[in-house]
């Protein structure tokens, strides 16, 4: 991935143009609709988002009355160096340096991975609450009821990261017979949990598991 020398706006401006403007990172993803997970990414160095992304950023900033020219080093921040910045995906690969085959269109890896940022953000608002003894057991009734969601959230991140390689868990032969099996509960949870449809628009609903396909990063 070739970066641009001269980017529409910087890690540290971003950073800066928050700054000035009393903005949160969720403040600036709800009022400009940009993805958070490409902000998040962006400030702390991991990456660099597409252009599309960075314009838009720039020109939200500039929109509040921010001239990013006139931001300089200080307040705290060190400046970041493109060019030893990651592109964006370098962060679907592992520290070893493996690389798994995107199996999904690209412009469906944005929604998997926001997905993905909400649930890792709410699991760790919930490993930060009490684990409170109920009268007669062990957990009381809102503690195994976080811990169920936990669970959930910690699943549903598995199922996000192997639909990006185009593989589906619910891809299994169909039962025969009217016994119920676990795929039966594990299909209706992921309904419940909004993942079906969010597979199905990336393209990969359940009865897909092509391991033949999709591009390698």
């Amino acid at each position: 991935m070739n970066i641009p020398q001269n980017l529409p706006i910087t890690p540290l401006q971003s950073k800066a143009a928050r700054y000035q403007l009393g903005l949160t990172q969720a403040s600036v993803i709800q009022e400009s609709s940009l993805p958070g997970h490409k902000l998040k990414g962006f400030e702390t160095g991991r990456l660099i988002p597409d252009m599309k992304f960075l314009e838009g950023l720039a020109n939200f900033y500039q929109a509040k009355g921010i001239e990013l020219s006139d931001l300089t080093e200080g307040e705290g921040l060190t400046p970041v160096n493109a060019a030893a910045v990651k592109p964006m995906s370098d962060k679907l690969q592992s520290v070893s340096g493996m690389a798994f085959r995107i199996a999904v269109p690209f412009d469906q890896v944005d929604t998997l991975l926001e997905r993905m940022e909400a649930n890792d953000e709410r699991i760790d608002e919930i490993l930060a609450q009490p684990a409170k003894a109920g009268f007669l057991s062990d957990y009381d009734e809102s503690t195994e009821a976080l811990q169920r969601e936990l669970f959930g959230l910690m699943s549903a991140n598995y199922l996000l990261f192997r639909a990006l390689q185009g593989r589906s868990l619910t891809a299994r032969t169909a039962k025969t017979g009217d016994k119920r099996i676990q795929l039966d509960l594990l299909n209706a949870w992921m309904s419940t949990a909004e993942l079906t449809p969010l597979l199905d628009s990336a393209g990969v609903p359940a009865g897909n598991s092509s391991d033949d396909e999709g591009e390698e990063v």
